[in-house]
């Protein structure tokens, strides 16, 4: 199955919100190293906003692609006749308006609203399950706590560097030496760079568990039993993600807790739907009609350092 192209609307995501995500995580790395705690606390919900908004859109878009591609593939099934020309609409239609043009709470009416009624239910357990990992804090805890490891890490190191210039670390941020100015600077360009880097790729981990939620749906699953890791392939493509590339597993399989997409920071590999009819084409069914699974290499993981996968 060939799986829709989001990178334009992922792209139109970050160019809006990157910025503020990039402000408060800067804001935030400047409160701790003054520990500050009011407006550690400020900023850190600053970054917990954005981090609601814009993942938990990318998950909405990817469950909407997964039921774009079933419906693709029902499309062609004579049970599904009487609503043929509305799963090829849908399968056929734009996604441009998902994320920029309307707020979490909007995509997720967004997805139940404009799904043929054959998965409909299956639409619905979904943007449940998305509301409820977001509203609860779940979703948003899991993509922070990256964000507050990277300034813990900076921020010591640069409490350290204070210290070693002879400023009781109590004093950092009170002393002219060491104010606010000096640590905006010292940290801007390791801020900027980090600060996106991690934005995009939250970006693109809200989307695969997105992609992975949906199909796990029974409605769903019927139809595109099983993922197959994708790596790019060419030359900038890490040995370990290499490694990792062509393998299928039931979409159900737990093993995609640290498999899936992205493997690491700027990871170009994907998850891609097989479906049913395509799983017997492979002879990747058995005799009682269950998944014949990949065995995972050895060296598919991901990067060191990296935890694979968003929220669960």
């Amino acid at each position: 199955m060939t799986q829709y192209d989001i990178s334009a609307v992922l792209e139109d995501e970050h160019t809006r919100l990157a910025g503020q995500y990039v402000a408060a995580f800067r804001d935030y790395l400047v409160a701790v190293v003054l520990k500050n705690a009011p407006q550690t606390r400020d900023a850190r919900l600053r970054l917990e906003d954005v981090v609601r908004e814009a993942m938990g859109k990318a998950e909405v878009l990817g469950a909407l692609s997964t039921l774009r591609e079933a419906s693709g593939v029902v499309a062609s099934d004579t049970a599904f006749m009487a609503e043929r020309s509305r799963l090829v609409a849908f399968a056929d239609s734009s996604v441009t308006k998902i994320l920029s043009r309307v707020t979490f709470a909007e995509a997720l009416e967004d997805l139940v609203d404009r799904v043929p009624a054959t998965f409909r239910n299956a639409a619905e357990r979904t943007a449940g399950n998305i509301a409820d990992t977001y509203s609860s804090g779940r979703g948003v805890i899991s993509f922070a706590k990256s964000a507050e490891d990277a300034v813990t890490h900076r921020a010591q190191e640069l409490i350290t560097k204070g210290v070693r210039e002879g400023i009781p670390e109590k004093e950092i941020g009170k002393t002219m030496s060491f104010d606010v100015n000096r640590i905006r600077t010292e940290t801007e360009a390791w801020t900027e760079g980090y600060a996106r880097m991690a934005f995009r790729t939250n970006l693109n981990s809200a989307v695969a568990e997105g992609r992975l939620r949906q199909a796990r749906d029974p409605d769903v699953k019927k139809v595109v039993p099983a993922l197959r890791f994708t790596a790019v392939g060419d030359g900038d493509t890490r040995p370990n993600h290499e490694a990792a590339d062509g393998v299928i597993l039931s979409a159900d399989n737990s093993a995609w807790r640290f498999m899936s997409p992205p493997f690491g920071y700027n990871c170009r590999c994907q998850l891609d739907l097989v479906s049913a009819p395509e799983l017997r084409r492979m002879g990747r069914v058995d005799s009682a009609g269950k998944v014949i699974e990949s065995r995972i290499p050895s060296g598919a993981r991901p990067d060191a350092g990296f935890r694979s996968g968003g929220p669960s």
